[in-house]
């Protein structure tokens, strides 16, 4: 095929200029310095600039802009060693215009090597589609956050590890009930935080189930405590692991309610059958000391007999003295409720138990403020708790010691709170939850342990709470905590 003619070139070349005048595309056309040798209406359309104020200026001064916002490194390639490029740019600003726009940007040199063409296809698709997605990112963050926060604010452990058990995250309540920052956890291997680490797989996999598993934590601190745990692993779409994630709940309270009840079920059930015994006994106890009593009118001073018939009627009132206290101890306080100043009747009790057994070698410190304010109780039977309260605290120190009474009212709370405490052996770790029950003592040869459990069932019956612990650095300290009477309002 031959060369074709100037006058069959013209039409051909005003037909080229024609179509990339028209093109829904803006197009530029460049030197090998960036100047611009042609820019199409569509360019000019899209830029909002015209043309005579392009034709002969560089691009990267004329489109600053543009080429700050993405495409600089690209162009610059493109100028250098014909590198071709396509790049998606957002929020571009036209000349002189505020509104943003979005464009797929693309340059390629021509067949020459020495020119250069850019083509831009501003999209509003690509700008609406941008803008979705800020809108999801938004909402995703929003999601995220407002999800870390409901994790963070649970009441429960909320713990994660990957498939080897290595915790990955834990909430803000696992922090404060193990003692731990997240940096001390994140990291660590989770049986970190059990107590019986050897028996934790058999745990875990009763945890998997549809119920929960029981198991003992160990806290940064050492402090050993009760929790129930739920286990669950966490999967992809497509039922890849991912995570397993762990639900701690401590229970200590729960356990102390558990043992609180026991004990009163306990308590219920020795009182009823203890003091049916008790009075099944005492009625021929009384025909005992009653005939022996007879016996002693009848036999002369220096039978030989005599003595034996007074221990016999010795030990029939003994026998009676304790089956009284007995049945008195077992049976259910009746109480007659009425407004009691806690602090009064304390300190009445003291009095009492220091002036029927005085005792130079005790240190007695009391702390009872004054305009205590009052309770509902049976000011009778709360004598008889804080009587045998103090006496069972001298009972402890027979070689002498420190006695100390003290009250505090919390308002807030809305309790009186009585601390009775002494300087004696205390009481064993392993005893102290059988404190409590009828006929336990640790005193030899000294009552027949039934103050504490008659000081427990009154207590309770006032609503309050009673317990025993070590006193610092010595001895006992028996807690009472009685709720205080609301105040009627006056009109």
């Amino acid at each position: 095929m031959g060369k074709a003619s100037s006058t069959d070139l013209e039409p051909r070349l005003r037909l080229l200029e024609d179509i990339l005048e028209n093109l829904p595309i803006g197009v530029i056309i460049m030197d090998r310095q960036g100047k611009v040798l042609m820019m199409n209406r569509w360019q000019e359309k899209t830029s909002r600039v015209r043309r005579e104020q392009v034709l002969g200026s560089y691009f990267h001064e004329k489109w600053e802009r543009l080429f700050k916002q993405g495409i600089m490194s690209d162009y610059w390639r493109l100028l250098e060693d014909g590198t071709p490029f396509q790049a998606i740019v957002h929020d571009i600003y036209p000349q002189f215009y505020n509104e943003k726009i979005s464009a797929i940007s693309r340059g390629a040199p021509l067949s020459d090597r020495r020119r250069f063409i850019l083509l831009h296809d501003v999209s509003s698709e690509i700008q609406s589609d941008k803008r979705g997605l800020e809108r999801l990112t938004k909402q995703l963050e929003d999601s995220s956050i407002f999800l870390a926060n409901l994790i963070d604010s649970s009441p429960n452990v909320v713990i994660t590890t990957d498939q080897n058990m290595v915790i990955k995250s834990v909430n803000s309540t696992g922090e404060k009930i193990f003692g731990y920052d997240k940096a001390g956890l994140i990291d660590r291997d989770v049986s970190l935080l059990f107590a019986e680490p050897f028996e934790l797989d058999q745990h875990l996999a009763f945890a998997r189930g549809s119920r929960p598993a029981e198991l003992l934590c160990r806290k940064k601190s050492g402090e050993v405590f009760p929790a129930r745990l739920q286990l669950r692993d966490i999967k992809t779409k497509d039922g890849r692991f991912q995570a397993m994630l762990f639900l701690l709940t401590d229970i200590t309270w729960e356990k102390n309610i558990e043992e609180k009840l026991a004990l009163s079920e306990k308590l219920a059930l020795y009182s009823e059958l203890m003091a049916g015994i008790a009075h099944q006994l005492n009625n021929p106890m009384v025909g005992v000391a009653n005939f022996a009593s007879l016996l002693l009118d009848k036999i002369e001073p220096d039978h030989p007999n005599r003595a034996l018939v007074e221990t016999i009627h010795e030990a029939a009132q003994k026998c009676q003295t304790m089956l009284s206290t007995m049945i008195k101890s077992l049976r259910e306080p009746k109480s007659t409720f009425h407004s009691v100043e806690p602090g009064e009747v304390l300190t009445q009790a003291l009095e009492t138990v220091l002036t029927a057994a005085p005792r130079p070698d005790l240190v007695v410190a009391m702390d009872i403020p004054a305009g205590l304010p009052t309770i509902l109780g049976d000011s009778v039977q709360l004598l008889e708790v804080f009587k045998n309260l103090l006496i069972n605290a001298l009972q402890a120190m027979p070689e002498g010691g420190r006695l100390e009474v003290r009250v505090r009212p919390d308002h807030k709370t809305k309790e009186i709170r009585i601390e009775i405490s002494d300087t004696g052996p205390g009481v064993p770790a392993d005893l102290v939850h059988k404190v409590f029950e009828p006929f336990f003592t640790t005193k030899k040869n000294t009552g027949v342990g039934l103050g504490l459990s008659f000081a427990y069932r009154v207590i309770k019956s006032h609503a309050g709470q009673i317990e025993v612990g070590p006193s610092d650095p010595n001895g006992a300290v028996f807690r009472v905590v009685l709720p205080i009477a609301e105040e009627k309002e006056t009109t």
